[in-house]
């Protein structure tokens, strides 16, 4: 058989390609072509074999089988969790994916805490614990759960109904794992020291390794740099950074490198740009096997979870994050997720309904079930495009990481600020790509619904109230005989019993907080919010007037066409646009306009005669000209999108609409 095929046609060289495709662009650079990515990647027109590089080690490194759906449960009780969750199970969800709320995560009781149902669901005790998971069998679901800066108490919680059920430990399987590193990055503080946390991080390695072997205890996450604006090579440096502190600190309390490798789950968000998503899940895969054999550890496989983007999800036109979601999901499935959380449309407003949740399960059904995507193994390999931008990654994120290690590591660059602040200067870059269009966001900077107003959003007072009121019943209502203080800290044993004796998490982590830690804590962001605070203003004018604020654009002179930016972006930001034509010399009346945009010839300005109190001219002019319009009353000037901005915040202020 002849291994190549199409011999009959003659070959083509890229610089070939490069001559016609010049010819092409009539005039136009080529360079024109090539586009940076927030990675600083030079991404290229076409990609040809000799860009390629094969990373056989990724295909090795994907899983043959995955635990699959993995759809995150949030509710305002245990009890309504508990109702989700076997809805869901009930229609294909595999693993038991719960979110603990806010206070939880902080060891905190809901009666102690603000932030008590935020986020999550509030888990104090092991009658929470027995209401969520009431009629679930665990061993036969892995349970999947974020801890916070330790995963001994909420393991403990969990392990001390199971005890009371009479399941085996060593049956039951997950990620039960804390992250003190990601902990202390999103949130700015650490109720105890980092020390502290790596403690319970190996007494809770080696409980697990004797008792529940099956369980992992350490979530490498890095969900929270992504949500703060972190491009691929950021977010998989941290991990590598985290990952291996954790290694160290392990060490150090004389585990096995095995032990400790074994119980990593690695976290991920995946974003809309679905090729260099692909590549980033297969190069961490990659990069942590070399990392982790440094250390002598004999199997480097990664455990990865991944979710798709909160940061792409928007709260206007919401039912379109239903197809970001999907293209998101795609890139985890095809870059070889082990278990995957698509988000609900109606994830930014922080509440989800019924169909919302189904919906987006639905999207991995259709992914997995009906698409068959996840029949095939490593179905990137051997692309041109996706192999040379995986090695690129790769390549800079290791040189990332051993950056990091050379400053100290990652404790000491997050207490620096130097990765919040690296961080930071992506996230300025994403901004601006939105503000200027250069990033397009479907139904928010383009094509965007008019007619729309933004959803009102769920009061949980009530909810809060009842949950405090029931924590206060659950802790009047014990017997004193039986509360049962842990004298020595992080032990699981006592732990378990404490909490089958009816502590709550509050009173288990009490006696260990203390000075704690502080570092400069990571800005979550939304691409779109923007134009989203805008319009959201805009809206506020509308229900105090009547109406939207109007912006008139007029065009003087017959050849003058009104840029292209300017209406999406007024329209983006709530404003009501009326364009007009007017002759050069003549009288401009906009007296409805809370703001008018000129565009004309110098000549045509300065003859033009406007009665509106806010004038805007379109495009940048010489100074001197600038100088005698400013005299003459106009406002300013703006010759790209992201200007645009200033004004639009200016004019609000003004309207005493503040965003």
């Amino acid at each position: 058989m002849e291994k190549e095929t199409f011999h009959e046609f003659e070959g083509a060289s890229y610089e070939e390609w490069k001559r016609l495709a010049e010819k092409a662009l009539k005039g136009k650079a080529f360079d024109s072509l090539l586009k940076e990515t927030y990675e600083t990647i030079m991404l290229k027109p076409l990609y040809t074999k000799e860009d390629a590089y094969t990373m056989k080690e990724a295909a090795a490194l994907l899983p043959e089988a995955s635990d699959g759906i993995a759809q995150e449960i949030s509710a305002h009780s245990p009890h309504e969790a508990n109702r989700t969750l076997l809805q869901a199970i009930e229609h294909g969800q595999a693993v038991v994916h719960i979110l603990a709320d806010c206070a939880t995560l902080h060891g905190s009781d809901s009666d102690e805490s603000e932030e008590a149902l935020q986020s999550g669901i509030p888990l104090c005790s092991k009658e929470d614990i027995e209401s969520a998971f009431n009629e679930i069998d665990l061993s036969k679901h892995p349970v999947l759960l974020y801890t916070g800066y330790v995963s001994s108490p909420l393991l403990a919680m969990i392990l001390s109904y199971g005890k009371e059920k009479g399941f085996a430990f060593k049956s039951m399987r997950g990620t039960i794992g804390a992250d003190p590193l990601g902990y202390l990055a999103e949130n700015g503080v650490l109720p105890i020291k980092l020390e502290e946390c790596y403690e319970a991080m190996s007494k809770t390695i080696l409980w697990s390794k004797l008792h529940a072997p099956k369980v992992k205890t350490v979530f490498v996450r890095t969900d929270a740099y992504h949500n703060a604006g972190a491009n691929a090579v950021q977010e998989m440096a941290a991990a590598l950074a985290t990952a291996v502190e954790y290694m160290r600190e392990g060490m150090k309390r004389g585990l096995e490198v095995d032990a400790i490798a074994r119980q990593f789950t690695f976290s991920f968000s995946a974003g809309t740009h679905l090729f260099t998503e692909i590549a980033k899940l297969r190069a961490i895969r990659v990069l942590w096997k070399k990392a982790a054999e440094s250390f002598g550890v004999t199997d480097g496989k990664t455990y990865i979870h991944v979710r798709t983007s909160k940061r792409t999800k928007t709260q206007y036109d919401p039912y379109v994050n239903l197809l970001r979601a999907t293209t998101e999901a795609f890139s985890a499935i095809t870059g070889g997720a082990d278990t995957l959380h698509v988000s609900t449309y109606d994830e930014a407003f922080g509440v989800s309904r019924e169909s919302s949740e189904r919906w987006a399960r639905n999207i991995q059904h259709i992914l997995r079930g009906e698409s068959h995507l996840a029949k095939v193994l490593d179905p990137a390999r051997g692309s041109y495009y996706v192999e040379a931008l995986t090695k690129e990654l790769a390549e800079q994120a290791w040189s990332l990481f051993r950056r990091i290690e050379e400053k100290g590591g990652m404790s000491v660059v997050l207490k620096q600020g130097w990765f919040q602040e690296e961080i930071a200067k992506v996230a300025a870059k994403r901004l601006e790509n939105v503000s200027s269009l250069g990033q397009k966001i479907v139904g928010i900077n383009v094509y965007v619904n008019k007619a729309e107003r933004k959803a009102s959003q769920n009061n949980k007072q009530n909810e809060m109230q009842q949950r405090v009121a029931y924590i206060k019943q659950y802790k009047e209502q014990r017997n004193p005989s039986l509360q049962y203080p842990v004298e020595k800290a992080f032990e699981m044993n006592e732990m378990i019993l404490a909490f089958t004796k009816g502590a709550t998490i509050g009173e288990i982590t009490s006696a260990w907080k203390g000075e704690g830690e502080k570092v400069p804590a990571l800005q979550p962001m939304r691409d779109a919010e923007p134009f989203e605070a805008l319009r959201e203003a805009s809206e506020t004018y509308e229900r105090l007037k009547g109406t939207l604020p109007q912006a008139t654009i007029v065009q003087i002179g017959e050849e003058q066409k009104t840029p292209p930016y300017l209406v999406p972006v007024l329209e983006g930001c709530g404003f009501a646009v009326k364009i007009i034509r007017a002759a050069s010399g003549k009288e401009i009346a906009a007296a409805d306009a809370n703001i008018l945009f000129a565009y004309g010839s110098e000549e045509d300005l300065q003859a033009a005669k406007f009665t509106a109190k806010k004038v805007v001219i379109v495009s940048k002019h010489g100074e001197k000209f600038e100088k005698q319009m400013l005299e003459a009353g106009v406002t300013g000037f703006i010759d790209k999108p992201s200007a645009l901005f200033s004004f639009l915040l200016e004019l609000h202020n003004e309207l005493e609409v503040i965003v």
